[in-house]
């Protein structure tokens, strides 16, 4: 064989994945790697390329193996334990998420690639196969257990047998739920939602649901935009679920009305946080004197509020700062698909 390649990286694994975080992104810098702060490599991960770039409070997961000639990890990036992705590039940006167990990779060509938008996520035990290109857009979700597959080929060409090579596009704002199959070539719109268990044969138009095998459009232009009042009633009772969230967890809570809208303040032991949901950001008032308050809008961010260490607008779908008390209402919100976009 002219070409030779390890499959397992053994010796790469127990000269430098066995090192402590902190000698292995030392031992990375030297070799050129663009690591930011706050970065957490796992016991036994390794990652293995000529252009690396690792963004700010990413963690890579227990022996985990990323290797590409180009790799490019955004910030707050999460890839979880067990996972091994192997491509020729390799780029996850903002807040996505690779689950433990995802395997990434298969027969190479100067063009694989995979490319991963913001907040995206591939759940466990999905196998994802980037001979051509996949891109995955901002906000897409693909379920456990899926299977994408650039290339199909077993028998001879020359024999008549069919043999595809071919990219996959999917849009933003799309779901895989788990088991979903799709095949070379296939390009999926923005917003589209598929049944579980479906497989993906051909192009499919944005805005629609499908399922089956091979899938079938079943409903088209999704979603249906809410009314007002709608929003309030799901608003509502998701604060109701995240107060009870907070009690379950022994945090005492006491919620006060304000100007549209309320003050939630959050106590236990050894924290003190707030959250004040206002319609406007000018109505916005601190009653709480907790350090750590965050600020809930209806409405887009003109700026961020003295006093507040983190706003976060409903509306947009945007957020700017960070604090505890905040980044546990994104992780809670985001259960019902409310993701939002870093301002900072």
């Amino acid at each position: 064989m002219l070409v030779k390649k390890t499959r397992i990286p053994v010796l790469h694994i127990i000269t430098i994945g066995f090192l402590p975080s902190f000698l292995k992104k030392f031992v990375y810098r030297l070799k050129g790697y663009k690591i930011a702060s706050e970065v957490s490599l796992s016991l036994g991960c390794v990652v293995i390329g000529k252009d690396v770039e690792i963004g700010k409070k990413s963690s890579i997961g227990f022996f985990t193996i990323i290797r590409a000639r180009k790799i490019k990890i955004g910030r707050f990036v999460k890839i979880g334990a067990m996972s091994a992705i192997d491509t020729e590039s390799f780029s996850i940006d903002d807040d996505a998420r690779i689950n433990e167990q995802v395997y990434i990779g298969g027969t190479k060509t100067p063009q694989s690639s995979l490319t991963m938008g913001k907040r995206t996520i591939i759940m466990q035990a999905s196998y994802i196969n980037p001979t051509m290109p996949i891109t995955i857009g901002d906000d897409s979700g693909i379920g456990g257990h899926c299977l994408l597959f650039t290339h199909g080929s077993w028998n001879s060409v020359l024999e008549g047998y069919p043999v595809k090579f071919a990219p996959i596009h999917i849009g933003k704002k799309v779901w895989l739920p788990w088991r979903v199959f799709v095949m070379p070539g296939v390009s999926i719109g923005d917003g589209v939602v598929v049944g579980a268990d479906s497989m993906l044969n051909k192009d499919i138009p944005a805005n629609c649901l499908v399922a089956g095998s091979p899938a079938k459009i079943i409903k088209e232009n999704i979603p249906q935009p809410l009314a007002n009042e709608n929003k309030k009633e799901i608003l509502n009772d998701i604060f109701k679920e995240f107060v009870q969230h907070l009690n379950h967890n022994d945090f005492v809570t006491e919620q006060k009305v304000i100007p549209f809208g309320f003050e939630l303040d959050i106590k236990s032991k050894n924290k003190h946080a707030a959250v004040v949901f206002c319609e406007m950001e000018k109505d916005a008032t601190i009653i709480s004197k907790a350090t750590d308050t965050i600020l809930i809008l209806n409405k887009g961010i003109a700026k961020q509020t003295t006093g507040f260490a983190m706003v976060i607008s409903l509306d947009r779908n945007e957020r700017i700062g960070t604090s505890d008390v905040g980044e546990e209402f994104v992780q809670f919100i985001s259960r019902y698909g409310v993701r939002f976009n870093r301002l900072d």
